[in-house]
């Protein structure tokens, strides 16, 4: 018996439908065991490999047959025990509504809320787990399929939990089957895509000196789904992190994907020179907002001179160069009254030196720059539309006012200009924030707002096969109203050299009204609504502009997805 094929090999057969694997059924003989009714034999390219299938739950079981059918038999009593009591109960038969879900939530009584609440509680302490797992996606996944498992069981029934988990070695038997079949639906949606982004990061372990890669890949549905994908965590084993060594791991990283960039393909990264050398060509790429956000905060409180200009915060640098000596905590300044009777005799002048009413009003200062980090850091809803506006809100929060502290004004000046003049908008943001119903007039930066028009017109006009355009201007928006207008003259032959060579009529045409039929619309989103939702119930309405949503609204603000 030829056992070259491993079982993942076999469920990837069965997962493709492959036409070389086959469910045989042993030759019938007196010596046969009755067991055999219940399996066949998988066969591979005539060959038979060393497992069998059961016909009712499609497992695949290891047999040898110096080993015999003991093992099937066992699996064939718990699998009709299985089945038997799934499809009765100990009430007899199911009532019609039982075989329907209720689309109506039900209201949980407030005691089995404090059931759960303390079963909860006990789970991350006595299997020292952490507060936010029981709100993980897959955590939640697993507690809806054990509620919907005991629903197949009358009240008066006595299940043991135990017999519903799977042991640790099962689980990590079933990773590698999951992870094959979730990769050939990753495969089939990369080769289904024309539009999408990557998001790139490289970071290297301190204490091994190992690079890795991160890839992580997003696109919007044509229902207007936003997808987001890890590809993976890959070891950088190339000799130095130069741009081409960058640029020539990551394509082949995306080629195992059947994904390749080219001119219409976006990529995330942060802003080192390096990384935009390997993505300056052959690709889109967009630069990280919190890596902008993060350098410019570092320069103010540790740099002396960045791009040979002083930083000009020395109060701000020494209060955090004291601190930093006494404790690198972030909720420094809620224990700071308490530190005196704890702290080493050697950190007392550190301690003294600290100015606390600085201490206070920067910390409320950087508030609105932590917001700003979560908020642009969101993986599982939009948030390119948001970096102009809350870039324009941090300008606006660096205004100094008559009342700051010296130290104060320092970090406010610094952090303005370098805000206005380090972290540029790209034209995706422009666009994607005209693209928000709620954001469309910029009355947060409105001296934004013509680039932005300029820029999805441009758009409107790259994807539309029209050779020419006569665009007059609305009053009302600033943008092109629109008609069909055709010269219908006839060009007459002429025999004449210099006639021959006048230039051919061509249909006068406009841009369909999409953009000012958009403007004009008062639809508002409250901050949690979902951008795309509107999007897709306006597809039909506004073809174009909702083409170009599909593809910008895939690109995050930042790449934290995949550090």
């Amino acid at each position: 018996m030829n056992q070259s094929l491993t079982k993942n090999d076999i469920l990837r057969l069965i997962k493709q439908r492959d036409k070389s694997i086959v469910f045989r059924k042993p030759k019938k003989s007196s010596k046969s065991s009755p067991v055999w009714e219940h399996f066949c034999i998988i066969v591979v390219n005539d060959i038979e490999q060393g497992f069998v299938c059961c016909d009712h739950c499609k497992e695949l079981l290891v047999y040898r047959q110096r080993d015999g059918t003991t093992s099937m038999a066992k699996h064939k009593r718990s699998c009709h025990a299985s089945l038997t009591s799934s499809s009765s109960c100990s009430d007899g038969q199911l009532s019609v509504t039982q075989y329907f879900t209720s689309s109506k939530s039900s209201n949980v009584p407030k005691g089995i809320k404090d059931k759960i609440k303390l079963a909860c509680t006990e789970f991350t302490a006595l299997d020292c787990r952490a507060f936010e797992l029981v709100t993980g996606e897959g955590f939640l996944k697993m507690a809806q399929s054990i509620f919907d498992a005991g629903r197949y069981f009358s009240h008066l029934s006595n299940i043991n939990v135990k017999e519903l988990i799977p042991s640790p070695i099962t689980i990590s038997r079933n990773i590698d089957r999951l992870y094959e079949e979730k990769k050939v639906d990753l495969l089939n949606l990369c080769s289904s895509m024309t539009s999408y982004c990557i998001i790139c990061d490289f970071w290297t372990e301190k204490f091994t000196g190992l690079s890795y890669c991160g890839l992580a890949l997003r696109h919007v549905t044509k229902d207007f789904k936003l997808l987001n994908f890890i590809l993976g965590c890959f070891l950088f084993d190339s000799e130095s992190q130069s741009a081409s060594n960058i640029r020539a791991f990551v394509d082949s990283q995306l080629l195992s994907f059947g994904l390749v960039l080219n001119s219409n393909i976006f990529v995330v990264t942060d802003n080192e020179n390096k990384m935009r050398a390997a993505f300056k060509e052959r690709c889109i790429r967009v630069g990280c907002s919190i890596h902008f956000v993060n350098k410019q905060l570092e320069h103010s409180f540790t740099s002396l001179e960045i791009d040979k200009q002083p930083v000009k915060c020395d109060k701000a640098q020494n209060l955090f160069g004291n601190a930093k000596r006494i404790v690198t905590h972030k909720f420094f300044f809620y224990v700071y009254d308490e530190l005196a009777g704890v702290i080493n005799k050697n950190l007392i002048d550190s301690l003294g030196a600290i100015d606390k009413d600085l201490l206070e009003e920067l910390c409320g200062f950087l508030k609105l720059f932590d917001q700003a980090i979560i908020q642009l850091s969101d993986e599982d809803k939009p948030t390119i539309h948001q970096v102009i506006p809350i870039r324009q809100l941090l300008i606006n929060h660096c205004g100094i006012k008559y009342d700051d502290s010296d130290g104060l004004k320092e970090v406010k000046h610094f952090l303005g200009e370098r805000i206005k003049s380090i972290w540029i908008p790209q034209d995706q943001h422009y666009m994607s924030t005209l693209l928000h119903p709620s954001l469309k007039h910029f009355h947060i930066a409105p001296h934004e707002k013509n680039k932005a028009i300029k820029l999805v017109k441009q758009q409107l006009l790259k994807r539309t096969s029209i050779p020419v355009v006569v665009a007059a201007t609305d009053s009302q928006t600033g943008t092109s109203t629109t008609s069909s207008t055709f010269n219908t003259s006839t060009a007459v032959p002429s025999n004449d050299l210099l006639g021959r060579c006048f230039d051919q009529t061509q249909p006068v045409v406009k841009l369909a009204n999409e953009l000012d039929d958009y403007m004009l619309l008062e639809t508002q989103l409250h901050e949690t609504d979902d951008v795309l939702f509107f999007w897709r119930e306006n597809a039909k309405k506004f073809p174009v502009l909702s083409s170009i949503v599909r593809d910008i609204f895939s690109i995050p603000a930042s790449n934290t997805s995949v550090e």
